[in-house]
C-alpha cells in the first residue's frame, strides 16, 4: 500500500494489506502527522469499505486519540456497490450488441464501472422515453403537448438556455409537468401494471445515481448527504449489510460534522470533498476514483498489476520510492501524446460519443418494443414479467421486488432506533432478508442420490433370492424378516454402510440460546486462540500466488485481535486414524504436496481445493513454523507473542531487540490428533485471573470440551464464531453458559454429544441432537 503525502508524493511503503489493523492504525497516525505539518486542525482520510470499518472501530475504541481525523467512505466504491443488480435488462443489452457477452458478469457485479455508468442511464432513459410516450397517449391535451415538444426542440436549437427558462415558466409546460408527475406516481403505485411499476422504480433509482454523481461533480456536500438516505434504504432492502451499517454511520458523521469537527465543512466546501483535475466545470470526481485513475493505474503493469514481482523487502522499497516519480512522468507523457485524458465532463459531450449513445439508445428501445413493452396501455397486468424471457414470476418474487422501496424505508429506521436504545447493537448481526429476484424463478437441476437406488436394487434382488429359497427349503419368512437384511443396523447407518450423521450445530445453537439475552463482549482479552483449519477456510478467496505471501496473509489475519498473546492450533493427521471414515466422507484425497520454500507458487491456486489433501495440511503448518522465523516478520509481529502448535511440536515466536526469536514450548508439546483438545490445553496455559480467553472457532466439539473443563478456569471463556461475509460473526460467553447449565450437565455433555452423533460415532436415524 502507498500513502501519498503533500510533499514527496509518497510515504513509507507498508508491506501488508490495508485491512490489517496495524496498517490501518499507521494510516491514521500518518494522517495526523500530515495535518500537523500542514498546520491543519483536522486530518481527512478516504478509505474503501473494507478499510473504513477497522478505521472507524479503532477511532471509536481509542478515543480521543484519533478524534481529530474525519474518516470518509469512498464515493466511487459506493457507486460500484449501487450498480449490483439483475433484472433481465442486462440480457437485452447483450442481445442488441450494446454490451458484449464477455462483459456481462462485470456489468452485473458493478466492477466494470465505466460500462455501468454509461449503460444503466441509457437503459433507464429508454424506459422513461417509452413511459412518456404512453403518457402522451392517455393525456387529454395531446395536440398542445406535441406543439410544446416541437417548440422546446426549436428553442433549444436557436435561443438556447434563456429561451428554455422562459418556456419552463409557461402555464402549458407547468401543467404538462404536473400531469406527468401524477402519471408517474400512478405507475410507481402499480396502477399501470406490476411490470411497469418495477421498471419505473428502476428509473427512479438511476435518477438517484444521477443525483449522487451531480453531488460529486459539483462538490455539493448537502446534496450528497441528502442522496445517501435513499441509497442506504436501497442497501438495507437488497441485503448489502456492510454498506447499510457503515454508510449509516458515515451519513451521521457528515450531519454532525459541525459539532465534531468545527470548521471542517468550510474546508470541504472549498474543494476538499472531491478532486478537480481539469479547468472544466462539473468535472470533479471522488477521491478514491482519482487514486484509481492516477497512481494505481500508472504504477501498475498492464498485464499483472502490482502483484507479480520480488518478495525481497529492500527491492520492494526501492521500487516503491522511485515508482511514484516514474508514474508521474508516464502519466504526463501519455497526456502530452493524447493517449489518455483527464476525467472531465467534455468526454461525454463529444460528437462521436453523443452519436454512439443515441444509436445504442435506439437499439435498446427497439429491443424493448420487439419483446415486451411494460408501458403499453393495453398491457396492464398484475403479473411481473421478465421482459427478456416474457416469463411471469411467482407471487413471492413479485412482492419481494416491488416492496423494495417500502422495506428500504422501514429497516433503516428500525436499525437506528435499536442503536439509540443500545449502542452495542450497532455491530450486532443485522438480520439478512434474501431478496428474491428473477433468477430465483429459473429451473434448478435436481440430482438423485445414486447410492440409494443401488441399495434399493440390492434389497430387491435379495428378497427375490430369499423367496426362491423359502419355497425350496420351507423357510419361515416371517421370522427372517424380523431382522435387517444388510450387515449394519439401519437405525444407525444407511444401506450403503455409511454412518448416519446429524446436525451438530443444533446443540451449539441450543447452548447459545441459554445466554442469548445477555449482550456482552470480552473486556480484557489476555489470549486469542485460533483453530488453524478454521483460519485457513476463513481467508479471503483472492490469495497471493506464492507460499511466502500466503504465510504473510495468514499471520496478518491472525493478528487482527487486540490480544498480545495469539495461539494458532492445527490438527495432526496420523494414519491409520479413527477419523479416516469421516475425512473420506468430507472428500479428503491422497494427493502429495511438497512445499520447498516461500518463492514456490501455489498449485492449485484454490486454497480450499488444496485443503482436501492430508499431505498439504501436514506440510503447511511445518512451512509456517520455518517461514515465520524470517527477519521481515519482525515488523508484522511487533510486540505480540505467537504460539504455533504443529503436529508433535509447539513453537513460540516473539521479537526481542528487533529480531524474531523462535523457541520450543515444552509445556505445550503434545500428541493430540484433534485441534479441539489442543485448544483446551492452550487455554489452560493462558489462564489468568480477571482476564478473557477468546477461542476463534465454529465447532460444537470445541464448545462441549470447553464446557466440560470450564470449572478449571479462572479466566472467562468466550468463543468468537461465525464470519463477517455471512453477517453472523458474534461472541458466545462459554462461562455464562456453564453457570446457566450447572456442573452436572456440563460434565454429562461429552457423553451426550458422543451418544447422539459426533465425528467418530453414528447418530440415530431421524433423531437429532435435540
Amino acid at each position: 500500500m502507498v500513502i501519498y503525502g503533500h510533499q514527496n508524493g509518497h510515504l513509507m511503503f507498508v508491506m501488508e494489506p490495508i485491512t490489517s489493523l496495524s496498517v490501518v492504525r499507521q494510516t491514521l497516525q500518518t494522517t495526523q502527522k500530515c495535518a500537523e505539518e500542514c498546520n491543519q486542525d483536522y486530518g481527512l482520510v478516504t478509505y474503501d469499505l473494507n478499510a473504513a470499518k477497522p478505521a472507524m472501530q479503532i477511532q471509536a475504541r481509542e478515543s480521543p486519540t484519533f478524534d481529530n481525523i474525519f474518516i470518509r467512505l469512498g464515493a466511487f466504491h459506493i457507486e460500484m456497490a449501487f450498480f449490483m443488480a439483475e433484472s433481465g435488462g442486462s440480457d437485452m443489452l447483450t442481445e442488441t450488441g450494446v454490451l458484449a457477452p464477455g462483459s456481462l458478469n462485470g456489468f452485473l457485479t458493478g466492477k466494470h464501472f465505466n460500462r455501468c455508468k454509461r449503460l444503466h442511464p441509457l437503459l433507464a432513459l429508454a424506459f422513461e422515453s417509452l413511459h412518456f410516450k404512453a403518457f402522451l397517449q392517455t393525456c387529454d391535451f395531446k395536440e398542445e403537448l406535441h406543439t410544446l415538444i416541437s417548440t422546446v426542440q426549436t428553442i433549444t436549437n436557436t435561443e438556447g438556455e434563456p429561451g428554455l427558462e422562459l418556456m419552463i415558466s409557461t402555464y402549458l409546460f407547468k401543467n404538462c409537468a404536473t400531469q406527468y408527475s401524477k402519471y408517474t406516481n400512478a405507475t410507481l403505485s402499480g396502477a399501470h401494471g406490476y411490470t411497469a411499476q418495477f421498471w419505473m422504480t428502476y428509473v427512479e433509482y438511476i435518477n438517484l445515481f444521477h443525483r449522487l454523481e451531480r453531488a460529486n461533480r459539483t462538490n455539493d456536500i448537502e446534496l450528497f448527504v441528502f442522496t445517501l438516505t435513499p441509497i442506504i434504504d436501497l442497501f438495507f432492502a437488497t441485503a448489502h449489510i456492510n454498506y447499510s451499517r457503515w454508510l449509516t454511520k458515515y451519513q451521521l458523521d457528515l450531519l454532525n460534522i459541525d459539532d465534531t469537527h468545527p470548521g471542517l465543512r468550510e474546508i470541504l466546501n472549498q474543494g476538499a470533498f472531491t478532486v478537480r483535475r481539469t479547468e472544466h466545470d462539473f468535472s470533479r470526481i471522488p477521491v478514491d476514483l482519482t487514486l484509481e485513475q492516477t497512481i494505481n493505474a500508472d504504477a501498475a503493469s498492464r498485464l499483472t498489476g502490482i502483484t507479480s514481482f520480488t518478495n525481497d523487502y529492500s527491492a520492494r522499497l526501492r521500487w516503491m520510492i522511485t515508482k511514484a516519480t516514474r508514474a508521474s512522468f508516464i502519466s504526463l507523457l501519455q497526456e502530452m501524446t493524447g493517449l489518455i485524458s483527464k476525467e472531465d465532463v467534455t468526454a461525454e459531450l463529444r460528437p462521436r460519443r453523443i452519436q454512439r449513445d443515441n444509436e445504442d439508445l435506439q437499439k435498446i428501445i427497439q429491443q424493448i418494443l420487439d419483446t415486451n413493452n411494460p408501458f403499453e396501455t393495453n398491457n396492464v397486468s398484475e403479473v411481473l414479467y421478465n421482459i427478456s424471457t416474457e416469463k411471469g414470476t411467482s407471487e413471492k418474487i413479485c412482492q419481494s421486488l416491488l416492496n423494495v422501496p417500502t422495506k428500504g424505508k422501514a429497516r433503516p429506521k428500525d436499525f437506528i432506533e435499536s442503536c439509540k436504545n443500545d449502542p452495542n447493537k450497532f455491530e450486532s448481526p443485522i438480520k439478512k432478508e434474501k431478496l428474491k429476484t428473477f433468477e430465483d424463478g429459473c429451473a434448478t437441476n435436481r440430482r438423485t442420490n445414486n447410492t440409494k437406488i443401488v441399495a434399493l436394487k440390492g434389497t430387491r434382488n435379495l428378497i427375490g433370492r430369499l423367496l426362491v429359497l423359502a419355497t425350496r427349503k420351507r423357510l419361515d419368512m416371517q421370522h427372517i424378516l424380523q431382522y435387517p437384511l444388510i450387515p449394519v443396523p439401519l437405525s444407525m447407518a444407511s444401506p450403503d454402510e455409511v454412518m448416519t450423521k446429524t446436525d451438530k450445530s443444533a446443540l451449539f445453537d441450543l447452548l447459545e440460546n441459554k445466554v442469548k439475552d445477555i449482550e456482552q463482549r470480552p473486556e480484557k482479552v489476555s489470549a486469542y486462540i485460533i483453530d488453524g483449519q478454521f483460519l485457513l477456510h476463513s481467508l479471503p478467496p483472492k490469495l497471493p500466488p506464492t507460499y511466502g505471501e500466503l504465510a504473510r496473509s495468514i499471520i496478518s489475519q491472525s493478528l487482527t485481535s487486540p490480544a498480545k498473546r495469539i495461539h494458532i492450533v492445527f490438527d495432526d493427521y496420523p494414519q491409520p486414524s479413527i477419523k479416516d471414515t469421516e475425512r473420506d466422507r468430507r472428500g479428503s484425497d491422497n494427493r502429495t504436496f511438497v512445499i520447498t520454500g516461500p518463492e514456490q507458487r501455489r498449485v492449485p491456486r484454490d486454497l480450499n481445493d488444496a485443503l482436501k489433501s492430508r499431505s498439504f495440511k501436514k506440510q503447511l503448518p511445518q512451512f509456517l513454523a520455518n517461514e515465520w522465523q524470517d527477519p521481515s516478520y519482525a515488523n508484522i509481529l511487533g510486540d505480540r507473542e505467537v504460539f504455533l502448535d504443529v503436529p508433535r511440536e509447539c513453537y513460540n515466536f516473539q521479537v526481542k531487540e528487533g529480531v524474531i526469536q523462535r523457541d520450543t514450548v515444552d509445556g505445550l508439546r503434545n500428541n493430540h490428533e484433534e485441534a479441539d483438545t489442543k485448544i483446551c490445553l492452550h487455554s489452560l496455559s493462558a489462564d489468568c485471573e480477571n482476564g478473557d480467553i477468546v477461542i476463534r472457532a465454529s465447532d460444537t466439539d470445541i464448545a462441549v470440551i470447553l464446557l466440560y473443563h470450564c470449572h478449571r478456569f479462572q479466566s472467562r471463556l468466550w468463543m468468537d464464531v461465525g464470519t463477517a461475509s455471512k453477517n453472523n460473526r458474534r461472541y458466545v460467553n462459554v462461562t455464562a453458559i456453564c453457570k446457566e447449565l450447572g456442573p452436572g450437565l456440563c460434565a454429562a455433555l461429552p457423553a451426550f454429544h458422543a451418544f447422539t452423533g459426533s465425528d467418530y460415532t453414528s447418530a440415530f436415524v431421524r433423531k437429532g441432537k435435540i
